[in-house]
């Protein structure tokens, strides 16, 4: 058997998960950063500002946000001072709780991100195209398992 090899009766783990998740992640990453030169917007703050763009579900708050980009409030503050100082979204004190603040994209802000999620998408569509849609469906299915599977875990 080669080196990577795995007998079908090793109980050994398969260790090609965590490098062909983290390797894909940051593959797709590096191609949009790239892609992102002459925009505006990193990876990371289109990400926040889609979230917030996108968002529907009532009040959006720090907390909330943190959540849904999956990243600590304390990582997030930075992205956001810089969204805020290019005034692409505004935080205001939150009516129901004085010490909250909820983020609202500015019209700027949705014109930054309509504009980077064109490119997204074209991104998107380069990399899905070497699948069958079926096989899109099923991979897109396996990585909402592996994320929900994950939330499960006790950290």
């Amino acid at each position: 058997m080669q080196s990577g090899e795995q007998d079908e009766g090793d109980d050994q783990t398969d260790d090609r998960f965590p490098v062909s998740l983290r390797g894909s992640w940051f593959g797709l990453n590096r191609k949009f950063r790239l892609r992102l030169l002459d925009h505006p917007l990193t990876p990371a703050q289109y990400t926040t500002l889609r979230n917030i763009c996108e968002f529907q579900n009532g009040v959006l708050n720090q907390k909330k946000l943190s959540e849904l980009v999956s990243s600590n409030e304390n990582n997030l503050v930075a992205i956001l001072r810089k969204l805020e100082r290019c005034k692409l979204i505004e935080r205001k004190k939150a009516k129901s709780d004085l010490r909250s603040k909820t983020i609202v994209a500015t019209e700027l802000g949705k014109e930054y991100f309509h504009s980077a999620r064109e490119i997204a998408h074209q991104l998107q569509d380069e990399v899905m195209m070497q699948f069958s849609s079926d096989e899109a469906g099923r991979l897109l299915g396996y990585l909402e398992k592996c994320s929900d599977q994950l939330d499960q875990l006790p950290d």
